[in-house]
């Protein structure tokens, strides 16, 4: 149960939430475990629980008629997703979400959050300002997608994700990349073939790129020309 209160306190959902609280709810979750590639939910599906990413990375996604997949989102360690459809009224998931990788996840019951929102108004808001969070994010990022340009786009995901990790020598920001970038690119709405083109143009902006390694030599440059601003960042 240790594992799952850990989980919960690095959530901001979770946020100043008294131990006691924590260890109350942690009893009703439970850990679930995915397989590369293996589906978590499907569009359509029962809004039974939302989850919190303990390691490992998920997309949620919707599929058209024709077969073509829409990346909506990719989640990643600490993070968590689909809490706004376990209080629809339709009470159903309305994406499908897949483990990129091997994931661990806490599930956390429908039935056990509606209780502590009764129970804890601090909850209640905490919960108010995830959700309202998330949507900011989402509007921002249909923003960059219709007014920025591909390198642009790439740029600002770079400095989303390596600010993560510790910097390295003379201040770089380094990282590997947390998943295929065929995934970015669809993220990103940018066709796989355009991808690499965009990614080498931001050699100039002190990007530097090395199969699934990145350093950015000049995170202020590659801001400047991203017009990036550390508030796109969603809520963790």
């Amino acid at each position: 149960m240790q594992n799952i209160v850990s989980t919960l306190q690095k959530n901001p959902l979770f946020g100043g939430m008294p131990s006691p609280v924590l260890e109350g709810l942690a009893r009703h979750c439970r850990i679930r475990e995915f397989e590369r590639l293996q589906d978590i939910f499907a569009m359509g599906d029962p809004a039974d629980s939302f989850f919190i990413i303990a390691d490992g990375w998920v997309k949620l996604y919707r599929t058209s008629r024709e077969g073509e997949e829409t990346i909506i989102h990719v989640f990643g360690p600490g993070e968590s997703f689909a809490e706004a459809a376990v209080f629809s009224e339709r009470n159903m998931y309305p994406v499908n979400a897949q483990a990129i990788e091997h994931a661990l996840l806490v599930a956390v019951p429908r039935a056990a959050i509606l209780h502590n929102i009764e129970e804890d108004s601090h909850f209640a808001l905490n919960m108010l300002g995830t959700i309202s969070a998330r949507q900011r994010y989402l509007v921002q990022q249909l923003e960059q997608v219709t007014t920025r340009s591909a390198p642009q786009r790439i740029g600002a995901f770079l400095l989303r994700f390596c600010r993560m990790h510790p910097e390295g020598e003379n201040g770089a920001m380094v990282a590997s990349l947390p998943y295929n970038k065929s995934i970015i690119a669809a993220r990103l709405n940018i066709q796989p073939e355009t991808f690499s083109r965009a990614l080498s143009k931001l050699a100039q902006h002190g990007v530097k790129t090395e199969r699934q390694h990145i350093v950015i030599e000049d995170a202020e440059a590659l801001e400047e020309f991203c017009d990036f601003s550390y508030d796109d960042i969603p809520c963790r």
